[in-house]
């Protein structure tokens, strides 16, 4: 996708922004936006449905402030870091300027005018923020290195995901006074009481079946489904889905793949973006982990994902 026209880019980030990241707000989100907000001082950053544990620690352990909800509008321009949907980052303020910077495989519908920042083989929106900072005269400092270090460090992975240009970015990073143990040290974290209990219940709740040469684990949960559909992958799973429901019906649902199966050819985000075509909601992710949100039955809308997760898994066995 073509960058967006550099004076038109550069006249949005004179205004007054307004940093805005993704629900659950992970690493490379907060990161990114904490470096951002670094490098243009007076920027705000808002998120409009929480953190994640280890977004919520890297705010807390750099001392910096994320308000809870946005303003219902915006004079100046709205910047939505690591986001491919405005869904996923609902409700979106009203804003006449807006620039979303993003990694995800399949960017969704936003405002029309919207400038899009968007590297679909970014392995992480830090690295794509690494370069358009470069690209915009801002000498990177230690305040964003090693913010930014951590999200490239926390979404690929711990670098098993990692590309040439991740490791060049880290370079970068590091050379600019990021310091690579206390990146991985601001993404260290005791999980509470709390979220190890729910791993564990979601664990009782594991079904899994040989598709072919391939392991699928499924599982429900009351939160957590990333780490949740993370960890079932670290116990052997070459697919994992996790999937909750609350009581107004809302249903999340994460999914993570092995380098095996990636490299096999499986692709999650177009899996659960065909669902969300198929049922409403909205998709989005890469390769080895893609999410989907949508209202209904959260066991009924797992069996469906997991229903094309195992027509593909026969595929990719019939083209092997």
């Amino acid at each position: 996708m073509p960058d967006p026209d550099p004076a038109a880019l550069e006249a949005a980030l004179a205004r007054e922004l307004l940093l805005l990241v993704h629900h659950h707000a992970d690493a490379d989100s907060v990161g990114s936006a904490i470096a951002l907000a670094a490098a243009f001082p007076g920027a705000r950053i808002s998120a409009t449905d929480g953190l994640s544990a280890a977004g919520r620690v890297m705010a807390e352990r750099l001392e910096v402030e994320i308000e809870e909800r946005p303003p219902e509008s915006w004079d100046g321009t709205l910047i939505v870091v690591d986001t491919s949907n405005p869904e996923h980052c609902a409700p979106l303020p009203e804003c006449e300027s807006v620039v979303v910077i993003d990694h995800h495989q399949t960017p969704g519908k936003w405002p029309a005018g919207t400038l899009l920042v968007h590297e679909s083989t970014a392995k992480s929106t830090a690295e794509i923020m690494t370069r358009l900072l470069a690209q915009l005269g801002v000498v990177l400092t230690p305040e964003m290195a090693l913010p930014l270090l951590a999200g490239v460090y926390a979404d690929t992975g711990h670098f098993r995901h990692a590309t040439r240009d991740s490791f060049e970015v880290a370079h970068t990073l590091a050379a600019a006074g990021g310091d690579p143990r206390e990146a991985m040290i601001l993404l260290d974290r005791v999980r509470p009481q709390a979220q190890r209990a729910l791993f564990l219940k979601a664990a009782q709740r594991l079904k899994f079946s040989q598709e072919g040469k391939w392991l699928l684990a499924t599982t429900r949960t009351g939160s957590f489904e990333s780490g949740t559909a993370r960890l079932l992958v670290i116990l052997g799973a070459d697919v994992a889905l996790a999937a909750s429901g609350n009581k107004k019906g809302q249903v999340r649902l994460s999914s993570r793949a092995s380098s095996a199966i990636i490299e096999a050819g499986l692709n999650l985000a177009q899996l659960l973006e065909t669902l969300a075509d198929e049922q409403g909601g909205s998709a989005g992710g890469h390769p080895g982990a893609a999410g989907f949100q949508a209202q209904g039955d959260p066991d009924a809308l797992l069996a469906m994902a997991r229903q094309g997760c195992v027509a593909k898994l026969k595929s990719l066995d019939e083209g092997a």
